[in-house]
């Protein structure tokens, strides 16, 4: 599985930009080189989704965010220990775009389902 890390722009270089990813307190921040090919106007400052080593596009502040907190609420479920409370608060906070939203389909599902298709 592959995992869309969010870093800030520090500096870029041509096709390279230097971007910084928020860690765990404590934890020093990860820094890496990252390839902005597909995101060619990146800034000092922006924010990337960030796929092994390649920025796929610009976040904006609150989906950033978002992505941050699902990260460690996933970093804290994998943890040792913790009871159900513990756990559902942890569900919670790091997922609550999902917890507070009612279920949804897929774009391409929603449209089969609105032309009355019964397999997508």
């Amino acid at each position: 599985m592959c995992v869309g890390i969010p870093m800030t722009v520090r500096a870029v270089h041509g096709a390279m930009a230097d971007c910084e990813a928020d860690q765990p307190e404590g934890v020093p921040a990860r820094r890496e080189q990252v390839d902005i090919a597909l995101v060619p106007d990146a800034r000092p400052g922006d924010e990337l989704l960030v796929f092994m080593g390649l920025a796929r596009s610009r976040l904006g502040a609150e989906e950033a965010r978002s992505i941050r907190a699902a990260l460690a609420a996933l970093a804290a479920l994998a943890a040792p220990g913790g009871d159900a409370a513990h756990v559902q608060d942890v569900v919670a906070r790091g997922f609550a775009d999902l917890c507070d939203a009612p279920p949804r389909l897929p774009p391409h599902l929603e449209a089969a389902l609105a032309a009355g298709l019964e397999e997508a």
